[in-house]
């Protein structure tokens, strides 16, 4: 089976050739007239790495340092990456015990603004749950791609849904990590 799939590959990039040269030999059949220009040559990058891809408007997509400090004085920190799907990861600076990595997703609105849509399980020490949390966020990434800020809240319910425990509004900021990145 796997000779067999080697040589439909084999097969297949020779008659890709072929067919490329004999295009370009009788080019492109346009007998007499001048051949179409070269194809240009693109190279390949990786989707997401900012620093193989050509300019472009800032993004959320990426690895960033985060903050939430919340007006009634909470404050929680984390590492929260940004997918190009549409997806989101954090991983807050919370006890692990009590689930300190969750997900969520965005949605970009407008010009390098985004909305965050991040529910997570909370537990005691002992792994009991507790209550469900949601963070609901608008951000706005600068100028130059490198950090964000913008508003929200985080709220929590009760393991059913049925009561709000918990709620502030707050600001969220974040800080780009790149390669390159110097001590966070």
């Amino acid at each position: 089976m796997r000779f067999q799939l080697k040589r439909i590959l084999l097969a297949t990039t020779l008659v890709c050739a072929f067919a490329a040269t004999s295009a370009q030999a009788c080019k492109l059949g346009l007998a007499g007239k001048q051949s179409a220009a070269p194809a240009v040559r693109m190279p390949l990058t990786l989707v997401g790495d900012p620093d193989k891809m050509p300019p472009h408007e800032p993004t959320i997509v990426g690895l960033w340092n985060s903050e939430f400090l919340g007006a009634d004085g909470s404050d929680f920190k984390g590492f929260d990456s940004f997918y190009i799907d549409g997806n989101e990861l954090l991983i807050d600076n919370s006890a692990p015990a009590t689930d300190n990595v969750c997900s969520g997703v965005w949605e970009k609105t407008g010009a390098r603004t985004y909305v965050i849509n991040h529910p997570s399980w909370d537990f005691d020490s002992a792994g009991n749950l507790i209550g469900i949390v949601v963070l609901s966020e608008t951000i706005t990434v600068d100028e130059n791609g490198n950090r964000f800020k913008g508003s929200g809240s985080v709220t929590v319910y009760d393991p059913t849904l049925s009561t709000i425990v918990y709620q502030t509004t707050g600001t969220f900021t974040g800080t780009r990590i790149t390669a390159k990145s110097s001590p966070l």
